[in-house]
């Protein structure tokens, strides 16, 4: 199968954070905007699951 790769000069998820946006694990779920919690401590409204 072959995958749908976005060019490295401008791949921004890969320059930001040195791997591809799906292969980026994530965790639980934030309690404030209830989506996942990627590895980094980003969730989709920024409170990082604070």
């Amino acid at each position: 199968m072959e995958e749908n790769k976005v060019p490295p000069e401008i791949d921004e998820h890969l320059k930001l954070f040195g791997k591809e946006a799906w292969e980026v694990d994530y965790g639980e779920k934030c309690p404030v905007c209830e989506t996942r919690i990627d590895e980094y401590g980003f969730c989709s409204c920024g409170s990082s699951g604070s």
